[in-house]
Order: C-alpha cells, then structure tokens, then sequence
C-alpha cells in the first residue's frame, strides 16, 4: 500500500473502529448474555476507546484536509466527535451518540467523496 492508499482509508478504518467499540462491543455482551456468559467490563476504557477512535478519525481527516482544503468534513467530524465525547464523558444520551455517530460518518463520507472526485491530481 503506498502512502497515498494508506492516508485515504485511516479516517474510514478509526471511525469504523469507534462504532465497532462502541455497537460491536454491546452486540458481543448481548450475544453472551444470551448464552449464558456474563462480563464485568469497565465502562470508562471502554467509553474511552470510543473517544480514542473518534478522535483518530478525526484528525485522520484533518490531515486530509491539507490536501482538499474542504471545511465540510471536518466540521460534520467535529461536530461528531464532539457528541461522542460529551455523551461518553459528560452524560451519557442515546440520541446523542447516534447524532455524534451520524456526523462522523458523514464527515469521513464527505472526505471520501471529495477525494474521489480529485482523482489522480492530490498529491
């Protein structure tokens, strides 16, 4: 993978990570829950690393940035990464994590698209 392929997909990877840490770590409870296993998880690591991702992805896209110049996704990212943190730090509302969530995504999807459209001419 050369840099370029590598710098593209870090923002996608550090937000699917955080909905991973997030979504996939309530999938697994509850899937062991339903067989049987109980798990003692520490809730502030694991709100943590979905801060952690969030905030990777985030600066993944700042990075980014320097090659478009378009504000667009890191205002939608930010924003995002702002929910996720209030509501994993500060108190803790479903609504907005999906708000935070949706935001991220949008901002890593945005950042995609216009990299797209650029083609071959982002150094």
């Amino acid at each position: 993978m050369t840099r370029k392929t590598t710098n593209d997909w870090l923002a996608a990877m550090a937000t699917a990570f955080s909905l991973i840490a997030c979504y996939g770590t309530l999938a697994a409870i509850a899937v062991l829950g339903a067989l049987g296993v109980t798990i003692a998880l520490n809730e502030v690591i694991w709100a943590g690393a979905i801060v952690l991702f969030a905030a990777l992805a985030l600066v993944a896209l700042v990075f980014r940035w320097r090659r478009h110049r378009q504000n667009s996704p890191i205002v939608l990212a930010g924003i995002g990464f702002l929910l996720i943190a209030f509501t994993m730090v500060i108190s803790y509302e479903r609504i907005v994590e999906l708000a935070g969530f949706a935001f991220l995504c949008a901002g890593t999807f945005v950042d995609w698209r216009i990299g797209r459209g650029r083609g071959s001419d982002v150094a």
